[in-house]
Protein backbone atom coordinates (compact mmCIF):
# COMPACT_ATOMS: atom_id res chain seq x y z
CA UNK A 1 0.00 0.00 0.00
CA UNK A 2 1.41 3.03 -0.94
CA UNK A 3 0.05 4.88 2.27
CA UNK A 4 1.58 2.51 4.53
CA UNK A 5 4.88 3.58 5.13
CA UNK A 6 3.59 6.96 6.39
CA UNK A 7 3.38 8.49 9.22
CA UNK A 8 0.59 10.88 10.62
CA UNK A 9 -2.32 12.42 9.25
CA UNK A 10 -4.40 9.21 9.53
CA UNK A 11 -7.77 10.86 9.11
CA UNK A 12 -6.59 11.85 5.62
CA UNK A 13 -4.72 8.89 4.81
CA UNK A 14 -8.52 6.89 5.42
CA UNK A 15 -10.06 9.57 3.60
CA UNK A 16 -8.13 9.27 0.83
CA UNK A 17 -7.79 5.70 0.69
CA UNK A 18 -11.40 5.62 1.09
CA UNK A 19 -12.06 7.94 -2.20
CA UNK A 20 -9.60 5.90 -4.65
CA UNK A 21 -10.88 2.32 -3.23
CA UNK A 22 -14.51 3.67 -4.20
CA UNK A 23 -13.37 5.71 -6.92
CA UNK A 24 -14.72 8.47 -5.47
CA UNK A 25 -11.57 10.90 -5.90
CA UNK A 26 -12.68 14.56 -6.85
CA UNK A 27 -10.79 15.88 -9.72
CA UNK A 28 -9.26 18.92 -7.65
CA UNK A 29 -7.92 18.52 -4.40
CA UNK A 30 -6.70 20.71 -1.79
CA UNK A 31 -4.14 19.70 0.80
CA UNK A 32 -3.49 22.60 3.54
CA UNK A 33 -1.58 21.90 6.77
CA UNK A 34 1.63 23.31 8.10
CA UNK A 35 4.86 22.83 6.23
CA UNK A 36 7.20 19.52 6.07
CA UNK A 37 4.27 17.62 7.54
CA UNK A 38 4.01 14.83 4.74
CA UNK A 39 1.29 16.94 2.11
CA UNK A 40 3.81 16.33 -0.43
CA UNK A 41 4.24 12.70 0.43
CA UNK A 42 0.36 11.47 0.70
CA UNK A 43 0.49 13.42 -2.61
CA UNK A 44 2.64 11.12 -4.15
CA UNK A 45 0.97 8.21 -2.56
CA UNK A 46 -2.36 9.22 -4.23
CA UNK A 47 -1.22 9.32 -7.41
CA UNK A 48 -0.14 5.76 -7.07
CA UNK A 49 -3.12 5.00 -6.14
CA UNK A 50 -4.71 6.40 -8.90
CA UNK A 51 -2.55 5.11 -11.40
CA UNK A 52 -1.35 1.54 -10.20
CA UNK A 53 1.14 0.11 -8.54
CA UNK A 54 3.07 -0.73 -11.63
CA UNK A 55 3.72 3.06 -12.03
CA UNK A 56 5.35 3.31 -8.77
CA UNK A 57 9.02 2.88 -9.70
CA UNK A 58 8.96 5.90 -11.74
CA UNK A 59 6.95 7.69 -9.02
CA UNK A 60 8.90 7.41 -6.43
CA UNK A 61 11.63 8.63 -8.85
CA UNK A 62 9.38 11.68 -9.82
CA UNK A 63 10.42 10.90 -13.59
CA UNK A 64 6.73 9.60 -14.80
CA UNK A 65 5.42 11.49 -17.88
CA UNK A 66 2.41 11.52 -16.12
CA UNK A 67 3.11 12.91 -13.27
CA UNK A 68 3.47 17.10 -13.27
CA UNK A 69 4.60 18.99 -10.54
CA UNK A 70 4.62 22.96 -10.64
CA UNK A 71 6.55 25.12 -7.95
CA UNK A 72 6.86 28.54 -7.47
CA UNK A 73 10.02 30.19 -9.25
CA UNK A 74 12.21 33.36 -9.35
CA UNK A 75 12.94 35.57 -7.03
CA UNK A 76 9.63 36.15 -5.85
CA UNK A 77 8.29 32.63 -5.82
CA UNK A 78 5.54 32.91 -7.70
CA UNK A 79 3.94 30.30 -10.30
CA UNK A 80 4.20 32.41 -13.66
CA UNK A 81 1.07 32.61 -16.09
CA UNK A 82 3.37 30.64 -18.15
CA UNK A 83 3.64 27.21 -16.24
CA UNK A 84 0.04 27.75 -15.65
CA UNK A 85 -0.66 28.06 -19.03
CA UNK A 86 1.56 24.88 -20.07
CA UNK A 87 -0.63 23.21 -17.39
CA UNK A 88 -3.82 23.91 -19.03
CA UNK A 89 -2.23 22.75 -22.37
CA UNK A 90 -0.99 19.80 -20.83
CA UNK A 91 -4.23 18.83 -19.38
CA UNK A 92 -6.09 18.47 -22.68
CA UNK A 93 -3.74 16.12 -23.83
CA UNK A 94 -3.97 12.24 -23.23
CA UNK A 95 -2.18 10.70 -20.65
CA UNK A 96 1.03 8.86 -21.90
CA UNK A 97 1.39 5.45 -19.88
CA UNK A 98 -0.81 5.77 -16.77
CA UNK A 99 -4.86 5.65 -17.06
CA UNK A 100 -4.80 9.57 -15.50
CA UNK A 101 -2.53 12.18 -15.03
CA UNK A 102 -1.86 13.43 -11.90
CA UNK A 103 -0.96 17.69 -11.54
CA UNK A 104 0.85 18.49 -7.99
CA UNK A 105 1.13 22.41 -7.08
CA UNK A 106 3.25 22.88 -4.62
CA UNK A 107 2.72 26.31 -2.61
CA UNK A 108 -0.62 26.91 -4.37
CA UNK A 109 -0.94 30.23 -2.32
CA UNK A 110 1.75 31.74 -4.16
CA UNK A 111 -0.22 32.14 -7.92
CA UNK A 112 -1.27 35.67 -8.53
CA UNK A 113 -4.71 36.40 -9.50
CA UNK A 114 -4.09 36.06 -12.55
CA UNK A 115 -2.49 32.86 -12.86
CA UNK A 116 -5.61 31.29 -10.33
CA UNK A 117 -8.17 32.77 -12.97
CA UNK A 118 -6.39 31.07 -15.86
CA UNK A 119 -7.22 27.92 -14.00
CA UNK A 120 -10.57 28.40 -13.05
CA UNK A 121 -12.03 27.01 -16.36
CA UNK A 122 -9.75 23.76 -16.44
CA UNK A 123 -11.25 23.14 -12.90
CA UNK A 124 -14.84 23.69 -13.84
CA UNK A 125 -14.56 21.74 -16.61
CA UNK A 126 -11.90 19.24 -15.80
CA UNK A 127 -10.93 16.40 -18.13
CA UNK A 128 -11.61 12.92 -16.86
CA UNK A 129 -7.98 11.50 -16.94
CA UNK A 130 -6.69 14.62 -15.12
CA UNK A 131 -6.09 15.50 -11.72
CA UNK A 132 -5.33 18.37 -9.53
CA UNK A 133 -3.68 18.39 -6.34
CA UNK A 134 -2.76 21.95 -4.76
CA UNK A 135 -0.61 22.03 -1.82
CA UNK A 136 -0.73 25.21 0.75
CA UNK A 137 0.62 26.00 4.46
CA UNK A 138 -1.60 29.34 3.94
CA UNK A 139 -5.00 28.27 2.35
CA UNK A 140 -6.61 31.91 3.18
CA UNK A 141 -4.18 33.58 0.25
CA UNK A 142 -6.12 31.43 -2.27
CA UNK A 143 -8.23 32.99 -4.41
CA UNK A 144 -11.83 31.97 -2.40
CA UNK A 145 -12.59 30.87 -6.38
CA UNK A 146 -9.97 28.23 -6.19
CA UNK A 147 -11.03 27.10 -3.00
CA UNK A 148 -14.32 26.97 -3.88
CA UNK A 149 -13.76 24.51 -6.45
CA UNK A 150 -11.28 21.97 -4.30
CA UNK A 151 -11.83 19.02 -1.81
CA UNK A 152 -10.01 20.64 1.15
CA UNK A 153 -8.27 17.84 2.82
CA UNK A 154 -6.84 19.19 5.93
CA UNK A 155 -3.10 17.90 7.60
CA UNK A 156 -1.68 18.54 10.84
CA UNK A 157 1.78 18.36 12.73
CA UNK A 158 2.98 14.60 13.25
CA UNK A 159 2.56 13.25 16.90
CA UNK A 160 6.18 13.88 18.29
CA UNK A 161 5.58 9.50 19.59
CA UNK A 162 5.63 8.78 15.76
CA UNK A 163 8.36 11.04 14.85
CA UNK A 164 10.56 9.84 17.51
CA UNK A 165 9.84 5.96 16.90
CA UNK A 166 10.68 6.40 12.95
CA UNK A 167 13.74 8.62 14.07
CA UNK A 168 14.85 6.36 16.03
CA UNK A 169 14.18 3.05 13.71
CA UNK A 170 15.39 4.84 10.43
CA UNK A 171 18.01 7.23 11.36
CA UNK A 172 20.05 5.39 13.99
CA UNK A 173 19.50 7.56 16.98
CA UNK A 174 19.53 6.62 20.78
CA UNK A 175 15.71 7.31 22.15
CA UNK A 176 16.89 9.86 24.53
CA UNK A 177 17.92 11.99 20.97
CA UNK A 178 15.04 10.90 19.46
CA UNK A 179 12.79 12.33 21.75
CA UNK A 180 14.59 16.00 21.47
CA UNK A 181 14.57 16.09 18.03
CA UNK A 182 10.57 15.13 17.85
CA UNK A 183 9.98 17.58 20.70
CA UNK A 184 12.42 20.38 18.56
CA UNK A 185 10.74 19.31 15.26
CA UNK A 186 7.34 21.01 16.46
CA UNK A 187 5.83 17.84 14.52
CA UNK A 188 7.35 18.44 10.79
CA UNK A 189 8.81 15.56 10.02
CA UNK A 190 10.77 17.72 7.42
CA UNK A 191 12.50 19.66 10.80
CA UNK A 192 12.76 16.97 12.30
CA UNK A 193 14.99 15.13 9.51
CA UNK A 194 16.90 18.83 8.97
CA UNK A 195 17.96 18.77 12.38
CA UNK A 196 18.89 14.71 12.94
CA UNK A 197 21.16 15.33 9.63
CA UNK A 198 22.83 18.63 11.10
CA UNK A 199 22.58 18.44 14.74
CA UNK A 200 20.64 21.27 14.29
CA UNK A 201 19.40 24.44 11.87
CA UNK A 202 22.53 25.87 10.22
CA UNK A 203 21.07 29.41 11.04
CA UNK A 204 19.96 28.58 14.76
CA UNK A 205 23.04 29.67 16.58
CA UNK A 206 22.78 33.00 14.86
CA UNK A 207 19.12 33.63 15.74
CA UNK A 208 19.92 32.78 19.51
CA UNK A 209 22.89 35.36 19.29
CA UNK A 210 19.85 38.05 17.73
CA UNK A 211 17.47 36.87 20.69
CA UNK A 212 19.71 37.84 23.40
CA UNK A 213 20.49 41.00 22.24
CA UNK A 214 20.20 43.91 23.86
CA UNK A 215 18.05 46.53 22.17
CA UNK A 216 18.65 49.20 20.95
CA UNK A 217 22.06 49.37 22.20
CA UNK A 218 23.40 46.33 20.33
CA UNK A 219 21.57 47.54 17.41
CA UNK A 220 24.54 47.64 14.67
CA UNK A 221 25.61 44.08 15.91
CA UNK A 222 22.06 43.18 15.50
CA UNK A 223 22.27 44.81 11.56
CA UNK A 224 25.04 42.56 10.93
CA UNK A 225 23.32 39.24 12.81
CA UNK A 226 20.53 40.05 10.81
CA UNK A 227 22.03 39.84 7.33
CA UNK A 228 24.12 36.62 7.84
CA UNK A 229 20.93 35.02 9.38
CA UNK A 230 18.86 35.72 5.73
CA UNK A 231 21.90 34.79 3.99
CA UNK A 232 22.19 31.57 5.87
CA UNK A 233 18.78 31.07 4.46
CA UNK A 234 18.90 31.58 0.97
CA UNK A 235 18.39 28.56 -1.21
CA UNK A 236 21.80 27.68 -2.94
CA UNK A 237 21.06 26.47 -6.70
CA UNK A 238 24.28 25.78 -7.95
CA UNK A 239 23.28 24.14 -11.07
CA UNK A 240 22.03 27.56 -12.42
CA UNK A 241 24.05 30.34 -14.69
CA UNK A 242 26.18 32.78 -12.59
CA UNK A 243 23.91 35.34 -13.35
CA UNK A 244 20.46 33.59 -12.09
CA UNK A 245 22.21 33.00 -8.42
CA UNK A 246 21.29 36.68 -7.05
CA UNK A 247 18.32 35.65 -4.20
CA UNK A 248 16.93 37.85 -2.38
CA UNK A 249 14.73 35.59 -0.24
CA UNK A 250 14.76 32.67 1.85
CA UNK A 251 12.71 29.57 1.62
CA UNK A 252 8.98 29.65 2.90
CA UNK A 253 9.61 26.90 5.30
CA UNK A 254 13.10 28.20 6.77
CA UNK A 255 11.22 31.27 7.38
CA UNK A 256 8.85 29.81 8.83
CA UNK A 257 11.08 27.90 10.71
CA UNK A 258 12.58 31.15 12.23
CA UNK A 259 9.35 32.46 13.41
CA UNK A 260 8.70 28.94 15.54
CA UNK A 261 11.81 29.39 17.12
CA UNK A 262 11.21 33.08 17.79
CA UNK A 263 7.78 32.25 19.47
CA UNK A 264 9.13 29.37 21.24
CA UNK A 265 11.96 31.63 22.98
CA UNK A 266 9.24 33.59 24.56
CA UNK A 267 7.11 31.26 25.21
CA UNK A 268 10.33 29.87 27.55
CA UNK A 269 10.65 32.87 28.89
CA UNK A 270 6.97 32.78 29.92
CA UNK A 271 7.36 29.79 31.47
CA UNK A 272 10.61 30.51 33.45
CA UNK A 273 9.23 33.86 34.89
CA UNK A 274 6.44 31.41 35.75
CA UNK A 275 8.41 29.23 37.62
CA UNK A 276 8.01 25.99 35.49
CA UNK A 277 10.82 23.15 35.03
CA UNK A 278 13.11 23.70 32.89
CA UNK A 279 12.14 19.88 31.51
CA UNK A 280 9.20 21.75 29.48
CA UNK A 281 11.76 24.16 27.59
CA UNK A 282 11.67 24.08 23.60
CA UNK A 283 15.30 25.71 24.30
CA UNK A 284 16.63 23.87 26.90
CA UNK A 285 20.26 23.57 25.42
CA UNK A 286 19.98 27.44 25.94
CA UNK A 287 19.05 27.82 29.27
CA UNK A 288 21.81 30.01 30.43
CA UNK A 289 20.95 32.36 28.03
CA UNK A 290 16.99 32.42 28.58
CA UNK A 291 17.99 33.30 32.22
CA UNK A 292 19.77 36.03 31.12
CA UNK A 293 17.17 37.40 28.61
CA UNK A 294 15.13 36.98 31.48
CA UNK A 295 16.71 39.58 33.21
CA UNK A 296 15.80 41.78 30.56
CA UNK A 297 11.75 43.07 29.93
CA UNK A 298 10.48 40.95 27.31
CA UNK A 299 7.20 40.97 25.57
CA UNK A 300 4.03 39.02 26.04
CA UNK A 301 3.50 35.99 24.25
CA UNK A 302 0.40 37.37 22.53
CA UNK A 303 2.48 40.56 21.28
CA UNK A 304 4.67 38.38 20.17
CA UNK A 305 2.13 36.31 17.85
CA UNK A 306 0.70 39.51 16.48
CA UNK A 307 4.04 40.51 15.45
CA UNK A 308 4.63 37.54 13.80
CA UNK A 309 1.43 37.65 12.13
CA UNK A 310 2.74 41.03 10.27
CA UNK A 311 6.06 39.54 9.90
CA UNK A 312 4.69 36.92 7.63
CA UNK A 313 2.24 39.15 6.05
CA UNK A 314 5.15 41.27 4.88
CA UNK A 315 7.08 38.70 3.82
CA UNK A 316 4.59 37.74 1.47
CA UNK A 317 4.62 40.77 -0.08
CA UNK A 318 8.47 40.05 -1.32
CA UNK A 319 9.64 42.46 2.23
CA UNK A 320 13.11 41.15 2.93
CA UNK A 321 13.96 38.77 5.73
CA UNK A 322 16.14 41.07 7.47
CA UNK A 323 14.25 44.47 6.88
CA UNK A 324 10.97 41.96 8.46
CA UNK A 325 13.36 41.08 11.74
CA UNK A 326 14.19 44.88 12.24
CA UNK A 327 10.56 45.84 12.26
CA UNK A 328 10.16 42.42 14.68
CA UNK A 329 12.82 43.33 17.19
CA UNK A 330 13.38 47.16 16.75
Amino acid sequence: MPFSKLIGNELAKLALQRMAFQKKVPSTLLFCGPEGVGKSRFALALAQLLMGKEHAHKLAMRNHPDLHLYSPEGKSAIHTIENMRRLIDEVALPPYEAPVKVFIIYDAHQMLPYSSNALLKTFEEPFFHSYFILLTSTPDAILPTIVSRCRKVPFFPIPQSEIATLIQNQWQKTAAEARRIAFLSHGSLAKAQAIADHGFLAWRQILIEILTLRMPYDYPQFLKLAGQLEESCIPEAPEKKEEELIVTSASPFQTDTIFEEIAAWYRDLQLLKDGASSEYLYHLDCLDRLKLALQQPFPHLETVIERLAKARLALQHNVRLRTVLEHFFC
